[in-house]
């Protein structure tokens, strides 16, 4: 996907490979299987952890929901990364992308979900360029890095990269739209609905 590489904070570059939609599929097949096949349906907190975080990567947030309520108690409240990567899906659910992308730097995570942790902070990011290219002709610096958890000059610099200007002595942003990105908003409406509501919270 254009521009990914540009989002990596120092921390996050450090995740050589991206992990894809299909990789993410066939580890949601497996693991389905599994709560299926054990006893009680009851999983460890490490294979719910990863669970979770792979209902959000592969955008299944009522899943992910479904998946939360009926993950036993004593491992929900006994586990801090479990309940961090809901705190993300919390966030997703509202369409809350700067409270995904706190929530995804907030916790140091373990593992396989600190890998789809990272690959799903870099696809939100990607999902909020697209929106803005498709839905809006200029949009404020400071509304931007918000939405993709990135500072002003990383937020810039990636803009930059995709062929976007920026306006320093307006402070504003102006994407460049192309098809493919206008269709993206038309298909993603409420989406884009829901990012024009928080923009329009941060102005107040």
């Amino acid at each position: 996907m254009l521009g990914l590489s540009l989002m990596m904070d120092s921390e996050s570059t450090e995740l050589s490979a991206s992990y894809s939609h299909d990789e993410a599929l066939k580890r949601l097949e497996v693991i389905e299987n599994q709560e299926l096949d054990s006893p009680q349906g009851k999983l460890t907190a490490e294979v719910y952890r990863e669970f979770l975080a792979l209902y959000l990567l592969n955008k299944d947030v009522i899943n992910a929901k479904f998946l939360w309520q009926r993950i036993p108690f004593d491992i929900k409240n006994g586990d801090a990364e479990l309940q961090a990567v809901w705190t993300v899906g919390k966030s997703a659910w509202k369409h809350d992308y700067a409270g995904v992308h706190a929530g995804v730097n907030a916790y140091e995570w373990s593992g396989t979900v600190k890998r789809i942790m990272h690959q799903y902070k870099v696809d939100v990011q990607e999902h909020c360029l697209n929106l803005v290219a498709g839905g809006y002709t200029s949009i404020k610096l400071q509304y931007m890095a918000n939405i993709l958890g990135l500072s002003d000059a990383d937020t810039i610099e990636a803009i930059q990269r995709r062929g976007w200007s920026y306006l320093m002595e307006t402070n504003m942003i102006k994407p460049v739209k192309n098809k493919k990105e206008i269709n993206y908003s038309f298909n993603n409406e409420e989406h884009l609905e829901r990012l024009t509501q928080h923009i329009l919270f941060l102005e107040t």
